[in-house]
């Protein structure tokens, strides 16, 4: 069984998609169907609960607007087994659970703030339990490592901006 959701196989009209666990009951299943066959791009939606399986039939052009759909609902679409998953789709997974954190906390939490805290805590735990030791993974380079990500997540890059004249004057 699949940890995570995923689009199975698609075709032109057909995209058959596999539920994450925990979204594999019937109530969850039946939302998700909902929302996908009120699409006006959708022509059929049919559900498997024995599989965790959701299978859309489509206009040609509609798989973007599925996907998009599906992010809304908060389900996050990962690459089917033995598809080469990119550093891309990574960032757009980790973007997504970065906004939905976001809207989750009002704006009070992202990833940018939490991954250095967590790094942070493990510096304190880690000073915590084994002191001052320096021969094992010392609590200082994990402070370390949190203060470097706090700064390189959180520095506002300086925008590109061509010199001299521009094409428009």
């Amino acid at each position: 069984m699949a940890d995570h959701t995923q689009i199975v196989s698609s075709t032109a009209r057909r995209t058959r998609i596999r539920l994450s666990r925990k979204r594999r009951h019937p109530k969850e299943m039946a939302r998700i169907a909902n929302a996908l066959e009120a699409f006006p791009y959708v022509s059929k939606v049919q559900t498997n609960l024995t599989a965790g399986t959701i299978i859309v039939h489509h206009d040609q052009e509609a798989i973007e607007d599925i996907k998009s759909r599906l992010k809304d609902m908060g389900v996050i679409l990962m690459a089917a087994a033995g598809v080469e998953t990119s550093a891309a789709s990574l960032s757009d997974a980790l973007s997504d659970l970065n906004k939905h954190l976001g809207l989750g906390t009002s704006g009070i939490l992202n990833l940018k703030l939490l991954a250095p805290l967590g790094l942070g805590a493990l510096a304190v735990l880690q000073l915590a339990r084994q002191g001052l030791q320096i021969e094992t993974a010392p609590w200082y380079l994990l402070a370390y490592f949190a203060f470097e990500s706090y700064i390189k997540l959180n520095s506002k890059e300086e925008e590109c901006a061509p010199e001299g004249p521009t094409a428009g004057e």
